[in-house]
């Protein structure tokens, strides 16, 4: 395909075109782009025979986009031989167009190292892939051919960052065909900007004053502030609650000896804390999620696993499946460590054992959401920070099945294999469970690339 010569000096606009299916609008909405100086359109196949002509006549370059999204590593490699019969079944369908231009394969897909590795090769000339906001050539993945422009909900920053794009980017740009149709009905400045045959000049585009937005207080800081007066009404309620908590890290014996003794009897603080720590491992997520998976991302993950979709397919439906996960895996644990031991006759005596090193969430989550909302090194803090938010629940159980074995005299060695021996072997067994069967990861991995 690339025989066909690519002008970027002259030519800036590409369209990605939903062709219609309606022969009349087909050639209506092609004239359009004909008259309004696009030099490539992104259609999908298949195309007949009639609307190629029609290409073909209008001159303008077109790449056919097949029906592949969204394909994991393992998937390419493991259908290899038939994504080739597919392009080469559409480089014989549209050879003989001169307006032909090339054949993109694959839409947000993760394939690049995948196909270095694969015994079934496609040439340069034969595919292209849409990842991220670039247009690439798969097999010189460093050399972009197109930038994508993506466009938000504000008509005059689009307008902004569009005439920005055209003066100052190097490679061609590729607009949604429905918006840049919808945005030259709104603008007539506009449109006699990108009509003609002489090329247009983005210097001219007129851009409207864009108006300032009073900025609005996170969703995700809200319930953090509201983490926080939680707290602040746990702490009104319960008159020892300050002096309970420097007790837990700092004369940790004797706090023990409390529960077990049952001289702390109230269990509201632990369960504040039992929430507490579901609704931020809620937070951790949603972070991570935000700062290592985009939109896009985001799509190909629900594309994949749409059943995870609880809240719609949005980042919020992970912090609401997130929450409840923590949360189940927390009941689960309590139960694991209050009915094996004998000693312990009240429920919440395990409640308060296992909950109260969980005041430390308040601290790692307050510095996670500062971090991602300062924007400074935000990945690597905040892995590290998810990372000791995990480590810290996984000992919480450790740690309270050996503080709730101190009294159990002969019976403890055996009450604490099967709390501290068995949990460790369950989440061993759960880890090579999650690197054995590794599809979760291929998706993941899609979901971070694109």
């Amino acid at each position: 395909m690339f025989g066909y010569s690519l002008s970027y000096a002259q030519k800036k606009v590409a369209v990605d075109w939903e062709n219609p299916a309606d022969s009349e609008a087909f050639n209506r909405e092609l004239d359009f782009f004909s008259n309004h100086n696009v030099s490539y359109l992104f259609v999908s196949h298949p195309l007949t025979a009639d609307e190629i002509a029609s290409l073909d006549s209008t001159g303008i370059s077109f790449f056919v986009k097949l029906d592949h999204k969204f394909v994991t590593e393992n998937e390419f490699i493991n259908n290899s031989d038939q994504y080739l019969e597919s392009v080469n079944d559409a480089k014989a369908y549209y050879d003989s167009s001169s307006a032909f231009n090339g054949i993109v394969v694959f839409t947000h897909s993760n394939i690049s190292q995948a196909y270095l590795g694969s015994q079934t090769y496609l040439s340069t000339e034969d595919f292209f892939e849409i990842t991220g906001n670039k247009v690439y050539s798969v097999n010189i993945h460093s050399q972009p051919l197109f930038s994508v422009f993506e466009t938000s909900d504000s008509y005059a920053e689009n307008l902004s960052r569009l005439k920005e794009q055209l003066i100052n980017s190097e490679l061609n740009l590729l607009v949604d065909g429905e918006w840049y149709r919808s945005v030259l009905a709104q603008n007539a400045d506009l449109k006699s900007t990108f009509e003609g045959t002489s090329g247009m000049d983005p210097t001219t585009i007129a851009v409207p004053d864009i108006p300032d937005q009073t900025p609005l207080i996170h969703w995700s800081v809200l319930v953090l502030v509201l983490l926080w007066i939680s707290l602040a009404v746990n702490v009104a309620s319960n008159p020892t609650y300050l002096e309970t908590i420097p007790r837990y890290f700092t004369a940790h014996r004797f706090f023990v000896d409390d529960i077990l003794s049952y001289r702390e009897r109230s269990s509201a603080s632990a369960v504040f804390l039992l929430f507490q720590h579901a609704i931020f491992g809620g937070l951790v997520v949603y972070i991570l999620t935000k700062i290592f998976i985009s939109d896009i991302g985001l799509e190909a993950l629900y594309y994949h696993i749409p059943y995870i979709a609880i809240m719609g397919k949005n980042y919020f439906s992970l912090f609401v499946l997130s929450t409840l996960l923590v949360l189940v895996v927390e009941m689960i644990a309590l139960f694991w460590l209050y009915f094996p031991n004998k000693e312990m006759s009240h429920f919440n005596q395990a409640l308060n054992l296992f909950t109260w090193i969980f005041h430390l969430d308040f601290i790692l989550i307050t510095l996670i959401v500062t971090v991602y909302f300062s924007g400074q090194g935000t990945s690597f803090l905040a892995s590290i920070l998810a990372i000791t938010y995990v480590l810290i629940w996984f000992s919480s159980f450790n740690i309270t099945a050996y503080d709730a074995s101190k009294r159990l005299g002969m019976h403890r060695n055996s009450y604490l294999f099967k709390t501290i021996g068995l949990h460790t072997l369950v989440s061993g067994a759960l880890v090579v469970l999650l690197v054995v069967f590794n599809e979760w990861w291929d998706i993941l991995k899609l979901a971070v690339s694109v």
